[in-house]
């Protein structure tokens, strides 16, 4: 799936936002805050909170980065164990999977105020431990990942109600279970999954319908993928190696065939930290989160070949227990939140300079307005 054109290499400008408490009440204070009149205005940004059953939400102020919290917040799922989010396309709507409960509750998104108010029958009825979930970029269809035993569901997505059916032919069985690691290409036509205890990267073509069709298999050289994500283009996979007896904590990464096959690129695998459990790609860099060492690594991406080459002071020092990373407002923020233990955590945000290095913002940690902060999404 190379482009035409492919650029030298180029340093990432990840966006994120933060979280800077307002005067609103709420479940803890924040270390900024964003002053002024209260008003609500920015960037949305949703906070998983897994221990809570609930999402938090935030406005990312797109000149300071500033967060402030919002009237509502947080907002109860209707399920247990909150975890990975995904919006449609148009962001009218946020999704939400419940990994203990068997289902994914669907909001709609307030486009001023960022509010979150629940579609009718959600939450809707899944598989359980469903760990990872992706929109595809056409808007019709979810496909969620379930860990134990590893499937995929594949749903149609209706795009003016927020509903969602089972398709036809679903579920798609992996054939072991552990599967933690779900993508889907830029242009809609691949998705892949992955199963850091075997070892493998199941690569499928998806059809007009949605249906998936089995292309093949990917052993990567050092393994343990447990997280995967593409770059902008979406002629590279990244895929977050968790470490342990196949090889220590890295990324791999792979280029992507027109036909959807990969093949793991010269250079890889480059190392990482300790524990590493997800990764954000933006404005050619990769952001990588790593959980037990609580660093995060950034490296630059070379569009022609491509290498990943660690930035200007990585890895950096990111809170306890690190857990996911987002973008906002077109590459100038990084979020990342900490859940730190098992009743607090926080939120840093960085500003990044044009030539990928990060400064963590004013005020930065900030104190969520929930405990356990999971998983961080940026619209």
């Amino acid at each position: 799936m190379r482009g035409a054109s492919l650029f030298q290499l180029s340093v990432l400008v990840l966006c994120a936002g933060m979280l800077a408490c307002g005067s609103g009440s709420g479940t803890g204070g924040a270390k900024g805050t964003t002053g002024g009149d209260g008003s609500q205005t920015g960037s949305p940004v949703y906070v998983t909170n897994n221990t809570v059953g609930s999402v938090s939400v935030y406005q990312l102020n797109q000149t300071s980065g500033a967060l402030q919290r919002t009237t509502g917040s947080p907002v109860t799922t209707g399920g247990s164990s909150p975890d990975s989010m995904a919006t449609d396309p148009s962001k009218k709507f946020l999704l939400v999977a419940n990994s203990s409960s068997s289902s994914i509750s669907v909001f709609t998104v307030n486009s001023s105020t960022a509010s979150l108010s629940p579609v009718s029958g959600s939450p809707f009825s899944t598989p359980a431990n469903s760990v990872r979930m992706v929109v595809h970029p056409n808007g019709n269809f979810v496909y969620v990942l379930g860990s134990t035993p590893g499937q995929i569901l594949g749903y149609s997505f209706n795009s003016t109600t927020g509903a969602l059916t089972l398709l036809t032919g679903f579920p798609v069985s992996l054939n072991s279970s552990g599967a933690m690691g779900l993508a889907i290409s830029t242009n809609g036509s691949f998705l892949y999954a992955s199963n850091p205890n075997t070892n493998v990267i199941t690569s499928f073509s998806i059809g007009t319908t949605g249906a998936l069709t089995l292309i093949t298999t990917t052993t990567p050289r050092q393994g343990s993928p447990t997280y995967l994500t593409f770059d902008s283009s979406g002629n590279f996979l990244f895929g977050v190696n968790a470490g342990g007896s196949l090889g220590a904590s890295s990324v791999s990464t792979f280029a992507v065939s027109l036909t959807g096959t990969l093949t793991e690129v010269t250079s890889s695998p480059v190392p990482v930290g300790t524990n590493p459990v997800s990764a954000v790609f933006s404005q050619g860099a990769l952001y990588v989160v790593n959980q037990t060492s609580n660093t995060l690594s950034a490296f630059g991406l070379n569009s022609s070949t491509g290498q990943l080459t660690e930035l200007k002071g990585s890895p950096y020092t990111v809170g306890a227990r690190p857990v996911s990373a987002a973008a906002a407002v077109l590459g100038r923020f990084l979020i990342v939140t900490s859940s730190a233990s098992s009743n607090v955590g926080s939120i840093l945000v960085f500003a990044i300079a044009a030539d990928g290095t990060l400064t963590q913002v004013t005020g930065s940690p900030f104190t969520p307005d929930a405990a356990v902060p999971d998983q961080v999404l940026a619209l």
